[in-house]
């Protein structure tokens, strides 16, 4: 057994190399099942890094879906966790096709992480403690998914600590840096603000020095988030970063999803919404218009015309965001009018935008009458064969949007105007379309009915015989 573990290593189940996987399905995971602690116990003991590989993997495996241990075993367990974080030893393994060399505590920290949050706080603690202010990748990963998300007091002396010893361009780990803070503030235990602040301060100036020093695209894009975190984090934590945020806001020139909880710091701000309102007059890229939109929300109390600024942008760029309408739902902005008039003028968009509004308020499809009588209307209207599509103007697109809100909010109810669309409908992709919410949420009484209609319908029966095998061919599944 322990021979064959030898030969090889994957931490999955399916890698690249079969011979491998071999030894992974027929020695390794049936221990696994079995929850042999003390084969992994066994296998990790030794000073093998390869065998200290299989053990580590096959005792996260099994403390992760089991919380049952006697006080021996969990002592013995914490002292592995500290053992495999001071093991420096290098492993192998292959990743696709290429052979990946990597040092074991690397490999498995975040398999670590991912373990019961009391079984692993303190020899985790311990240890990061012990390390006396030097930081690397690990110790990054340790302070950012695991100290900082756990109610303790120790936590942020040592998290200030570990910022002390961190390079200039060692950029991940101020990324760790600028993450754990965020999760202690969920904590509330944050008390050093003002070195957090200084932490901030010299980050920033870290990055702007870097962004004007490299070249490569992708890299700076980089530091750009990184720098936009800073400010997110910043605001959340109640900071003192009044003068930098505002610097920030004026020269924000692109999206930024998180514009909207900065603005619910400053709401009360003039100098922030002066900058705000500047930003919607000058620029036209409609994803930065939407986080604008989501920030006037916010900021609505002290926005006069708040309400037409939002609708008359969302108009004018055509804006379809499922965050924006989630907001505008809060401040009651929309109404049963604007829905149906955007459903009778039936712009692309427009139906874009109903359909997206629908899924996230479906009850309002019950809930407004008008609205619903229109939308039925649109389900019960046909043109003759002898038509084309444009006496109707937009009747095909909004026959597509009727039928895929109607597999979208599964509406049983309405699954009748589906029959009826099918029977007289032209258009391939509309009948697949309602043939789909037949199949898929009709009841027996309009199953039956179909099937009369098909056994008397060559033509139909056919097309329902190859649109059925097509969905058997995507495990019922219909991308339309």
């Amino acid at each position: 057994m322990i021979n064959q573990l030898r030969k090889g290593y994957t931490p999955i189940e399916a890698g690249p190399k079969e011979n491998i996987n071999k030894i992974y399905k027929n020695f390794y995971k049936p221990r696994v099942d079995r929850k042999d602690l003390d084969f992994f116990f066994e296998l990790f003991d030794t000073d093998e890094p390869r065998l200290r590989a299989w053990g580590f993997l096959g005792i996260q495996n099994i403390l992760k879906d089991t919380i049952v241990y006697d006080d021996d075993k969990k002592t013995r367990i914490q002292k592995i966790f500290i053992d495999l974080l001071n093991d420096k030893n290098e492993i192998d393994y292959f990743g696709g096709s290429i052979e990946i060399h990597t040092p074991l505590r690397e490999h498995h920290v975040r398999r670590l992480c991912e373990l019961e949050i009391t079984l692993i706080f303190e020899p985790i603690y311990e240890y990061v403690q012990s390390s006396e202010g030097n930081i690397d990748e690990v110790i990054g990963d340790l302070l950012e998914r695991v100290l900082a998300k756990v109610p303790d007091s120790r936590v942020e002396p040592l998290l200030l600590e570990h910022t002390k010893n961190i390079g200039r361009k060692d950029f991940s780990l101020k990324s760790n840096i600028i993450n754990a803070f965020e999760n202690l503030g969920k904590n509330g235990l944050i008390k050093n603000k003002d070195a957090i602040v200084n932490i901030f301060k010299t980050y920033l100036k870290d990055i702007e020095k870097e962004i004007s020093e490299i070249g490569e695209i992708e890299e700076k894009r980089k530091l750009v988030k990184l720098r936009e975190k800073i400010f997110k984090v910043a605001a959340v934590l109640e900071l003192d970063f009044e003068a930098e945020t505002l610097e920030f806001l004026d020269t924000l020139t692109h999206p930024y999803n998180d514009l909207p909880l900065i603005a619910a710091k400053y709401k009360n701000n003039e100098n922030f919404k002066s900058i705000l309102l500047s930003k919607l007059s000058k620029t036209n890229n409609p994803n930065f218009i939407k986080d604008i939109l989501t920030a006037i929300l916010v900021l609505k109390e002290n926005i006069e015309n708040w309400k037409d600024l939002v609708i008359d942008n969302i108009n004018q760029y055509q804006i379809i965001d499922g965050d924006l309408i989630v907001e505008m739902e809060k401040t009651d902005l929309y109404n049963e009018d604007m829905l149906i008039n955007f459903l009778i003028e039936g712009d692309k968009w427009q139906l874009e935008f109903i359909r997206e509004f629908l899924v996230n308020n479906p009850e309002k499809l019950d809930n407004w009458p008008k609205f619903r009588k229109e939308f039925i209307k649109v389900l019960r209207t046909f043109k003759s064969p002898d038509e084309g599509w444009d006496t109707y103007p937009n009747l095909k697109e909004k026959k597509e949007l009727a039928l895929k809100v109607l597999i979208d909010l599964e509406k049983n109810d309405l699954i009748v105007h589906s029959l009826e669309n099918f029977k007289n409908l032209e258009d391939d992709q509309l009948r697949k379309i309602a043939l789909f919410t037949i199949i898929k949420f009709g009841k027996d009484d309009i199953l039956l009915e179909m099937k009369k209609y098909l056994e008397n319908d060559k033509e139909s029966s056919e097309f329902f015989k190859k649109f059925w095998r097509s969905l058997e061919i995507r495990d019922m599944q219909f991308y339309y």
